[in-house]
C-alpha cells in the first residue's frame, strides 16, 4: 500500500515502478460535506490555474484541505487544517464569522507554493486558493 502523498512525487511523476500495476485505491467513507472547486480558463478538463477540495468529517470533528496546481505535486493544508480545529467545532459549526474565513483563506494561501508561469501569476494563484477555500468552507457549512 502507498499513500497518495508518497505516490505523487513530481510534476506529472509518481513513484509506480516498471511493471507495476494499479489494481486499486481505497478511500475512506466520510460523514460530512465534501467539495472541489477549480479556476481555469475553461470548466472543462483542462490544467487549472489553481484548484481547492474541501472535505467536513463531521464524525471526527475535522476538516482536510487540498490545493492543486499551485505546487509541484497535491498540497495538503495540515497547518490551516489544525488551526480551524482549534477554532471551532467542527461537529456542530453555527456561523463561522467574516473574520474567521479571511484568516482561514490566508493561512491557506500561505500553503500554496505556487510558480508564475504562461497561465498565471504566483500571486493570482494564492488570491485563487484562499477564494475557494473560504468558498468551500462556507458552502460546507450550510449543508
Amino acid at each position: 500500500d502507498v499513500s497518495i502523498h508518497d505516490f505523487m512525487v513530481g510534476v506529472k511523476r509518481n513513484s509506480r515502478q516498471p511493471g507495476e500495476i494499479i489494481v486499486s485505491a481505497t478511500l475512506p467513507v466520510v460523514n460530512g460535506w465534501q467539495g472541489y472547486a477549480k479556476v481555469g480558463v475553461r470548466n472543462a478538463m483542462v490544467i487549472s490555474i489553481a484548484s481547492c477540495c474541501l472535505v467536513v468529517d463531521r464524525d471526527l470533528g475535522r476538516v482536510a484541505v487540498a490545493l492543486g496546481a499551485v505546487g509541484p505535486t497535491i498540497i495538503r493544508c495540515r497547518e490551516s487544517e489544525q488551526w480551524l480545529a482549534s477554532q471551532i467545532d467542527l461537529k456542530t459549526v453555527g456561523v463561522i464569522s467574516a473574520n474567521l474565513l479571511k484568516e482561514f483563506g490566508d493561512r491557506i494561501a500561505s500553503e500554496a507554493k505556487p510558480i508564475d508561469d504562461h497561465r498565471s501569476t504566483a500571486a493570482y494563484r494564492r488570491h485563487a486558493v484562499s477564494t475557494l477555500a473560504r468558498r468551500l468552507l462556507t458552502r460546507a457549512n450550510t449543508k
